[in-house]
Parts: structure tokens; C-alpha cells; sequence
């Protein structure tokens, strides 16, 4: 657009009394002219926002969404449900979440879906608080109608308001209107109220196809929920005596997954002897976990038979005090495991003469292992490299990287830690087809040592080479850790890496519907 004063824009030029009117008379018509332009501008504007909002309306009437069949979008739904744990009362996810997208879905989720609510996770002491919840329990059951049901429920700590024995016998009995339609249930430090309510009940066992239990196993005992036919996974932990296991009239024949844990004093354990004669009668197993009595030799084993458990796949041998090398090899002498893939050896050696935890023959006994998981607290360096290079086959490793200080050979032969532990498998002859490498637990890290390993390892051919690591520092010590930092995890990303890195989480204070959950864990 042209203009008089054009050689004049943009300097310091100051016009005569004259040129100024004459701007003014310029400006005037042009500024009338800015305001027409903006009103029609608004007009435009408020059309097409009719036209669009009529487009988008008549849009919606014809959308895929809307035209779901039933069956499909139930599919769809069923999809979003939590897959390794059970849904919790919170509107942050499924199913309740699915119920706030609009009227219809809500209808259809209520109504129609009774399997999008045949999961669900209690904690006692959030659910307790408030009437309206142990409501929205009652409800949840309901609309599951006759599906069987998965169930995990969950007691406070200490710190926290403790229930009331009316609010949990309210919750109680709202759950067990469910009673018969119990599948998958698993019950964290059952509390003695809710124990005489489900007794009281005295119905007919629910047919219970798996079963966890953690807490005074002598408030499970009344309510026969052991005696089911159906019964294919058990797992039972606990601070007191659990020698009387084998005693229990579980059919341990048809048992596929078996966890007998004792997390006190392991002369509450199942004696060595005792847990070799129970596995004999599991030959269906295909999950083991258990804590035996510590011993270095089995009484009595002259004769004594090899349980043979021929499908068993996974082996977790939770250590919750000192486990000696001699009593894990006699377990394993004991044991035919042709099958077994994964194995999981938690022990540390915390008393005051720890010793070295040599698992060498193990891996010359079952090749065929690939997921490892150890404690590096229970090995030297050299034990640790003999170790790795008996498993031939491992292409997933898990390690705990804590160190306790009672866990030390001597200035010669120190435990283990997460820098030697590096440079061992930065020799990419140990482990050859290393896929994943996960170690939580961490306490420091080098950038030098990291970069060594992953160098190595990222260089090697497209099957062998490491495709995922994850971190996870220990929440005194992940905070101070600058290594890696983001341009590193970014590097090999680009790489073809999957890096995930956890510096550490504060602990949820409050109670809310997630708490009881497990996190997130690697092993």
C-alpha cells in the first residue's frame, strides 16, 4: 500500500504542521476502513464457527466410535484393563475412567459388561474411610454379576488410622456376597475380623483356581479355602511356622505354580527333607518358589529319591536370612529340572562369617537357563565371572547391587559390586547373548565403566547384541547419581537401545486405591 510519506517511514523525519493534517485525514478514512474489515472478519469468524460446530455435530452421528457393536467395544475395554495386577478403585484408569467418557460408554460399561469388573484391588484402610466406598466395593461386585472374580486385598501399616471392626466386617460381608464366584484372590496380612466374618459365612469353598496369602496362616486355616479342586496356583508367606505345610489338604498333584515363603526365623521353614518329599508329589509344577531350612546336608537323605519336576520353568529361592551354599546345593541335587528357563537366587550372606556363594554348577547343571537373578552381595569378583560363564544360554540378567557391609571377604576379596560386575561383562565372552541387563539396588555408577560395557555390547551382532538396560538406584542414593546423564541416554537411544532409568521414588505417605499394589519390579 502506498503512502505519501513512504521515503519518510522509518526515520527520524518530523513533519510540518501542513503534512501532519494532511496524515490525519489519511489515517481517518483508512482506520474506518480497519474497523469495517474487523467486523466482517468477526462475522466470518462466527459463521464458520456455526458451520463448523454443525459439521462436527452431524460428524459424530456417523462416527466409527459410535456405531461399535456392543461385543466389539467391550473388546476394546477389556483391552485397557491392567494386565499384571488388578484394577483399583480410581478414576485415573479402567474400568471406572471408562465410565467418564460420555453417557452411552457409561451405560454400556454398567449395564452390559459384567467382565470389565471382575478385577479389583482393595486396600482396607482407604476403602474403610468412608461409607460411600465400601459402597462403591458392593457395587463394583454387583455389576461384575456371575464372572469369576479376582480379588486382592490389602491391610495398612503401621502409622496409618487403623479401621475400625466395624468398617472391616462391613467390607467383609459385602465381599463375601461374591463368595462363589472367587477364582483368583490373594489376601495381604488378612485381618482377624475379616477372617470370623468369611467363617461365619459357612458356605461351600469358592472354586479358587489360584490363591496368594501372606500373614498369620492360622486365621486361613477356618475358612477352607485350600480344599478347592480347582486350586492350580498357591502361595503362602508368612512370619510363623510354616513346617506344617505339607500337612494341608492341598491337591499338590494338580498344583502348576507353588510358593512356600517363611520370612522369619528359618527354623520356622519347611525342613529340606520335607520340601524334597512335598515336591515329589507336584509333578505338574511349573512355578517354584520356596524358603527352606537352612542345612548343609539333608538328615536322613540316604535313598532318598530326586523330586522330578519335568514342565518346571521358573525357580525363585527367596532368602530372607542367610542362605548357605550347601543348602542350595543340596536343593539342587534333589531336584530334576530338565525344563528350567529361569531362575532366581536372592541369597545374601549377612551373618558374621559370611561366605563366598559359588552357583557355578548350577549353570553346568541346567543349561538351558536364560533369565538369572542373583545378589551381588553373595559373590566375590572371581566367583561372580565363573558364575556368568557357566550359563551359556543367558540372554536376561537381574541383579540386586546392594551391598551390606557385613558381606566382605576381606581387603582380598571384597563382595562384588555394580563397577566389577561391569567390567566383567564388558568381555563380551561371558554371556555371549546378553539381550537385557537390569540392576536395581544401585548405589554409584561410572560413566567410564558404563560406556566400556555398553560399547561393547551395543557393537556385537544384531542377535546377540544388548537391546534394553535399566537402572534402578536405591531411593538414598539415586538423587546424588548424575550417571547416566539424558545426552548419554539419548545417544543410544538413537542407537537402538531401551534405556530406562529410576532414580528413586519418594514412598506414598497417605493410603490411596493403589496402595497394597506391588511396584514395579524387574526381576
Amino acid at each position: 500500500m502506498l503512502s505519501p510519506f513512504s521515503d519518510r517511514l522509518g526515520t527520524n523525519y518530523v513533519p510540518s504542521d501542513e503534512e501532519i493534517e494532511q496524515i490525519k485525514d489519511d489515517l481517518s478514512w483508512r482506520t474506518e476502513e480497519l474497523a469495517r474489515l474487523d467486523d466482517r472478519i468477526r462475522e466470518l469468524s462466527e459463521q464458520r464457527d456455526k458451520i463448523q460446530a454443525y459439521v462436527d455435530s452431524h460428524k459424530a452421528l456417523i462416527s466409527h466410535p459410535r456405531r461399535l457393536p456392543l461385543d466389539i467395544l467391550e473388546a476394546i475395554f477389556l483391552a485397557c484393563l491392567p494386565t499384571k495386577r488388578n484394577a483399583a478403585m480410581s478414576v485415573q484408569e479402567a474400568p471406572l475412567l471408562l465410565c467418564r467418557i460420555c453417557s452411552s460408554w457409561r451405560v454400556a460399561a454398567i449395564e452390559f459388561m459384567p467382565r470389565l469388573w471382575t478385577s479389583l484391588h482393595i486396600f482396607v484402610d482407604f476403602v474403610t474411610v468412608k461409607d460411600s466406598r465400601n459402597e462403591a466395593v458392593d457395587q463394583w461386585l454387583q455389576r461384575a454379576a456371575n464372572c469369576p472374580i479376582s480379588l486382592s486385598i490389602a491391610h495398612g501399616a503401621s502409622g496409618w488410622p487403623v479401621p475400625t471392626d466395624e468398617a472391616v466386617r462391613a467390607l467383609a460381608k459385602s465381599l463375601a456376597t461374591s463368595w462363589s464366584s472367587w477364582r483368583h484372590v490373594e489376601f495381604a496380612s488378612l485381618s482377624s475380623v475379616m477372617s470370623q466374618v468369611f467363617e461365619e459365612i459357612r458356605q461351600a469353598p469358592p472354586r479358587l483356581e489360584s490363591f496368594m496369602f501372606t500373614g498369620d496362616l492360622s486365621l486361613l486355616s477356618p475358612l477352607n479355602l485350600l480344599d478347592a479342586p480347582s486350586l492350580r496356583r498357591l502361595s503362602l508367606q508368612t512370619t510363623g511356622r510354616l513346617h506344617f505345610a505339607p500337612t494341608l489338604s492341598v491337591a499338590w498333584h494338580e498344583l502348576t505354580h507353588l510358593g512356600l515363603e517363611c520370612t522369619s526365623n528359618p527354623e520356622q521353614a519347611i525342613p529340606l527333607r520335607d520340601i524334597i518329599l512335598l515336591l515329589q508329589k507336584c509333578s505338574q509344577l511349573v512355578s517354584l518358589s520356596a524358603t527352606p531350612a537352612s542345612a548343609l546336608e539333608i538328615p536322613g537323605d540316604s535313598g532318598l529319591p530326586q523330586a522330578v519336576l519335568p514342565l518346571l520353568d521358573t525357580f525363585i529361592v527367596p532368602s530372607y536370612w542367610r542362605l548357605s551354599p550347601g543348602t542350595f546345593k543340596c536343593i539342587v541335587d534333589h531336584l530334576s529340572m530338565p525344563q528350567l528357563r529361569h531362575l532366581h537366587v536372592q541369597a545374601t550372606n549377612l551373618n558374621a562369617a559370611p561366605l563366598p556363594f559359588p552357583l557355578a554348577f548350577v549353570g553346568e547343571k541346567l543349561p538351558l537357563v536364560e533369565d538369572f537373578s542373583l545378589h551381588l552381595g553373595s559373590f566375590t569378583k572371581e566367583l561372580l565371572l565363573a558364575t556368568l560363564q557357566s550359563f551359556g544360554s543367558l540372554n536376561r540378567l537381574v541383579v540386586d547391587a546392594y551391598v551390606w557391609a557385613a558381606s566382605n571377604w576381606g581387603p582380598d576379596s571384597p563382595a562384588c559390586g555394580t563397577i566389577p560386575l561391569l567390567e566383567i561383562l564388558t568381555n563380551t565372552s561371558v554371556c555371549p547373548r546378553l539381550h537385557e541387563l537390569v540392576v536395581i539396588n544401585l548405589k554409584q555408577l561410572t560413566t567410564i565403566t558404563l560406556d566400556a560395557f555398553l560399547q561393547m555390547r551395543i557393537q556385537m551382532e544384531p542377535e546377540c547384541r544388548l537391546r534394553h538396560l535399566r537402572l534402578s538406584f536405591h531411593r538414598a542414593w539415586g538423587h546424588m547419581q548424575k550417571c547416566p546423564s539424558p545426552t548419554t541416554v539419548e545417544s543410544y537411544l538413537a542407537e537402538g537401545l531401551e534405556i530406562s532409568i529410576d532414580r528413586g521414588n519418594p514412598p506414598i505417605l497417605m493410603p490411596s486405591a493403589f496402595t497394597g499394589l506391588p511396584p514395579e519390579t524387574y526381576a
